[in-house]
């Protein structure tokens, strides 16, 4: 009997395809960009948008995990997870957004996705914690 459900074979099949892509992506649009003969208008643009496809890709593929699960708990487990993690990310975004209505810090919240995924990241710990 294998060790981890299939679900979670798909998902981690899923996931390393959409890393993979992302990884290859970025290293290879950023030497570009960096190049000594860098693209002109419009292939930074098609650059930016292709990188940021495997990372709708990622989340895709969490929330396909979440209809995949096919035990009840486990699923509850993963929706308090995306929720907490959601939540989490609003938080930190509205304190910035705020801090930077009052001049204290320049810029505001950029690189959302990444924030949730971190986010996603530690309300897994947390919620299997105690679980």
């Amino acid at each position: 009997m294998s060790k981890y459900p299939s679900y979670m074979k798909r998902y981690f099949i899923r996931l390393m395809i959409f890393i993979s892509l992302y990884m290859a992506i970025l290293i290879g649009g950023l030497s570009w960009m960096n190049s000594i003969n860098p693209p002109d208008d419009p292939i930074p643009s098609v650059l930016a948008l292709l990188t940021a496809l495997p990372i709708l890709g990622v989340f895709w593929t969490i929330f396909r995990l979440l209809v995949e699960i096919d035990d009840e708990y486990q699923r509850f487990l993963m929706t308090k997870q995306i929720v907490i993690g959601t939540a989490m990310t609003l938080a930190i975004t509205t304190v910035w957004q705020f801090l930077n209505a009052y001049d204290v810090l320049l810029q505001g919240p950029q690189w959302i996705g990444v924030i949730w995924l971190a986010m996603f990241g530690i309300a897994g710990g947390l919620v299997r914690w105690k679980a």
